[in-house]
């Protein structure tokens, strides 16, 4: 038994979100090549990492669709992480609408992060500064449309995970504060209703010295 189930389900979100990252720009890339109109394509589906793996692909538009890929599952395991850690167990509400907020957060960075190498790609003039802050805008809001859109999906995943993780017991608990000096979040190292120890040689309350 795993008693600290947040590095699982962080691991399977930061991998639920960056495969569905990928997917979602791999269809991006096949509706444009079909021609398919991008209304109302653009309300259902968004590319946050900028899906480069194409034809003739500019160097410079691999290496934004991997920082933002690398960007977005890392931060996703961070922030997944530290909400599960935090998230008393069988809390699935909390875990699921802190992993959702995880991925629109993770995936607004990773656009931002990402938008600065798209306009450098683009090579355009200084005298269309205004339509390269256009572009920026547009690059670094896709992330957290795609977030808003589809995170819910690896928040329910992690929701579920995090709800069927068995609660430790009693010998688990103090067996992490004999390990750590601490016990978990939500925990307690001995039983809680568990009152003051008596004294065993004397009696309880004290009582005061009598005079000789």
């Amino acid at each position: 038994m795993n008693p600290n189930p947040s590095r699982r389900t962080s691991v399977v979100a930061a991998i639920l979100v960056g495969v569905g990252a990928l997917l979602s720009g791999f269809i991006t890339y096949l509706t444009l090549l079909w021609g398919l109109p991008n209304v109302p394509r653009v309300f259902i589906l968004q590319d946050p990492i900028g899906f480069a793996l194409r034809p003739n692909a500019q160097p410079m538009a691999l290496v934004a669709m991997f920082v933002a890929l690398l960007v977005l599952t890392g931060l996703t395991w961070i922030f997944v992480r530290s909400v599960t850690r935090a998230s008393l167990p069988g809390r699935g509400a909390a875990v699921f609408f802190g992993t959702w907020g995880a991925v629109i957060v993770a995936a607004a960075i990773a656009g931002a992060a990402r938008a600065p190498l798209v306009v450098i790609a683009l090579r355009l003039p200084t005298e269309q500064a205004e339509y390269a802050m256009t572009q920026y805008y547009q690059i670094a809001t896709a992330g957290v449309s795609w977030g808003l859109t589809w995170g819910w999906l690896a928040a329910l995943v992690v929701a579920l995970i995090h709800r069927a993780a068995p609660t430790p017991t009693a010998l688990d608990r103090t067996a992490q504060v004999a390990a750590t000096g601490h016990a978990a979040t939500g925990s307690y190292a001995y039983p809680p209703h568990a009152g003051p120890v008596a004294p065993m040689n004397g009696t309880y309350p004290p009582q005061p010295p009598h005079a000789g």
